[in-house]
């Protein structure tokens, strides 16, 4: 189904229905239902499978020449491409993005073209900017969030991930419903559009009593979230997240380190719920964590639309950023930056490792460059360059985050003969490393490496008679 943005529904009557004559018709968004504030359920549409619909035929509009990423999103959304037409300026008009005699010529090319559907803007329109081009155009108007929004939508399946895509489409809409009933009724009298403002108003608080109730639903996944976390940490489980630009191979990487078949496509954003899986190999547990993309340009409230998502980031106990080898040196750093930008506020530099993805498809000679790039680079690491068509790295990389997770202790301790003795040696089978246990009459006398944490238990259940410091927490 499809839900006409409230422009044309809000009591606003379409042109030539006794309604505001400058009115065009409602946007449509085909990944919406008709009731603007559906419940989140397994009966919600939101980010359900998109309506069997013909893809849209675009008009791309630029304001710089590598348009390599909008046609990427293009495609990801499923929509073709018509034509493309480039602006180079140093920023968009404050009014029509474009210059406005670019903007004529736009408007004079598409008259009497049939293959055009929408125009899109390869940046970010301001609600007034919205308007003034949809008028002017006669065509339907999406900038590059919009774009983002709709695969977002179309690819949400979890509850978490259906909410947060709901409260982000809530905070797109309501500054553009804004913008179109203030342009309808700039000069007209109070209540012209018979009850209309009344309706309006009735709307936009039902729509903030909506935004109020999924953030309060996602601050309960938040929570749950972190008992989860706290639970698998207690329980001797370290957490790992791969973190990266979209499409830089994160769940790629997720099946060659856990040997699962998690879904992998070509496409940016396939994933937007986080998906968790053992690493085998190493004696330490570890939990993988493949999470959603990085992506240039977005406004703050997207991120935090996504915050319980980027907390899984926030709170591992390493993150494996991985960056794209074969994108060119000038894109690897913008990543990198962008990725600094996400990361480095929140989560120190020495929990983050570097991972150079696709190794298959460069020289070695490129390699070494982007090595040193990032070692220069805010995280000041080498990367560990892997190709998880070939295999090769990934040995390595399990070796690297297994060093990670070094027990920094080993610790002698004699138990008593008692429940609470066995169960505190039951305990350090799970979440250390037992090296050798003596049974004896009186206590059981147990060699291991553990964490800190683990050592101050066992002080409290029988006696530690040596602690040997031998690495790195």
């Amino acid at each position: 189904m499809e839900l006409a943005l409230l422009k044309g529904n809000s009591g606003v009557a379409e042109p030539g229905a006794g309604g505001h004559p400058d009115l065009p018709p409602p946007l449509r968004f085909p990944w919406r239902r008709e009731d603007p504030h559906p419940p989140t359920s397994s009966g919600n549409h939101y980010g359900g499978p998109p309506p069997s619909v013909d893809p849209l035929k675009l008009l791309l509009v630029s304001l710089t020449r590598d348009v390599s990423e909008i046609t990427a999103l293009v495609h990801s959304a499923g929509h073709e491409l018509a034509d493309t037409v480039v602006q180079v300026r140093d920023a968009a008009d404050r009014r029509f993005f474009v210059g406005k005699g670019k903007l004529e010529e736009i408007a004079d090319s598409l008259e009497g073209r049939d293959d055009v559907d929408v125009v899109l803007f390869n940046g970010e329109l301001h609600p007034s900017q919205h308007h003034a081009l949809e008028k002017r155009l006669k065509r339907e108007c999406y900038d590059r969030l919009r774009l983002i929004l709709e695969i977002f939508a179309e690819r949400a399946h979890g509850r978490e991930a259906k909410l947060q895509v709901e409260l982000a489409l809530l905070h797109y809409e309501v500054p553009i419903l804004r913008e179109w009933i203030h342009s309808a009724a700039v000069g007209e009298r109070p209540g012209f559009m018979a009850g209309g403002e009344y309706r309006v108003d009735v709307y936009l608080e039902t729509v903030k009593r909506r935004q109020r109730r999924i953030e309060e639903d996602l601050a309960l996944v938040r929570a749950e979230r972190g008992r989860r976390r706290a639970s698998r940490k207690d329980r001797g489980f370290h957490l790992v997240s791969l973190a990266g630009y979209a499409n830089a191979g994160k769940s790629s990487m997720l099946n060659a380190l856990t040997g699962e078949r998690v879904l992998v496509e070509e496409r940016m954003f396939s994933t937007l719920s986080t998906t968790t899986r053992a690493l085998p190999g190493p004696r330490r547990r570890v939990l993988l964590t493949d999470t959603v993309g990085f992506v240039d340009q977005v406004p703050f409230w997207i991120v935090e639309a996504f915050n319980s998502t980027f907390e899984e980031i926030y709170e591992s106990d390493l993150v494996l950023l991985l960056v794209d080898a074969s994108d060119p040196k000038a894109e690897i750093l913008r990543k990198v930056r962008l990725a600094a930008r996400t990361l480095l506020p929140r989560v120190p530099a020495d929990r983050i490792l570097p991972v150079l993805t696709k190794a298959d498809l460069v020289s070695p000679d490129h390699l070494e460059e982007i090595a040193r790039l990032l070692e220069g680079s805010e995280f000041h690491a080498r990367p560990v360059p892997t190709s998880t068509e070939s295999r090769a790295g990934i040995p390595e990389l399990v070796d690297a985050i297994a060093a990670r997770f070094a027990f920094p202790l080993e610790v002698v301790v004699r138990l008593p003969v008692t429940p609470e003795g066995a169960a505190a040696l039951s305990r350090l089978y799970g979440s250390g490393e037992v090296l050798q246990v003596d049974y004896g009459p009186r206590y059981t006398e147990v060699r291991a490496r553990c964490r800190h944490e683990d050592a101050e238990r066992l002080e409290g259940i029988g006696r530690v008679v040596s602690r040997t410091t031998i690495g790195a927490a």
